[in-house]
């Protein structure tokens, strides 16, 4: 009979995995056989056994076979499995919630990752008031450096809105000066 392919501690296959995430995935052992492991048509080196480990580190979609030789070596049917690895959306902006412009340039600037995915955004900043103090041009091509009209404004949680215009709701949310 057939053993299926399993991953530890997954109740079925397909196996649902997070970047990073170290996977043991393994059939049935028969003694005397020898297995063959592939990843998208690549045989990995190195894995004769019924075990196979692997951390999955980029998000997509992978093809996980394994293929038995018994120990008269007769090859056996390859049994295959996807494996959805998933992780952050390409282009979900990573948006910090503090940075400290004080001159050593470290976390000076305000830099919002995937920010280049967005070439209309405009981001608008502003005090516990409701004042403007800040707004940036499209695109976001130069980051926030803490300064209102060319001062250094104080220590304080202050509002942004970033407009991406692209037909979706404006993110909201709070950005906070640490020097």
């Amino acid at each position: 009979m057939l053993s299926t392919l399993k991953a530890e501690g997954q109740a079925s296959m397909p196996d649902n995995v997070c970047i990073g995430q170290f996977r043991h995935y393994y059939v049935d052992y028969n003694p005397g056989s020898t297995y063959k492991w592939w990843i998208d048509g690549i045989l990995q080196e190195g894995y004769s056994t019924n075990e196979f480990f692997f951390t999955w580190n980029t998000s997509k979609t992978y093809l996980l076979e394994v293929q038995e030789q018994s120990a008269d070596g007769c090859e056996g049917e390859v049994r295959s499995e996807n494996i959805i690895v998933a992780g952050p959306i390409q282009n979900e902006l990573i948006i910090p919630e503090a940075f400290s412009p004080n001159g050593d340039l470290i976390n000076d600037l305000w830099k919002i990752g995937n920010i280049d995915f967005y070439p209309q955004a405009e981001i608008t900043i502003y005090n516990r008031w409701g004042q403007l103090v800040w707004k940036s041009e499209r695109g976001y091509p130069q980051p926030w450096n803490g300064k209102s009209n060319g001062a250094d404004l104080p220590v304080d949680s202050y509002h942004y809105v970033i407009d991406l215009h692209n037909d979706t709701k404006p993110l909201i949310g709070v950005i906070t000066i640490v020097k």
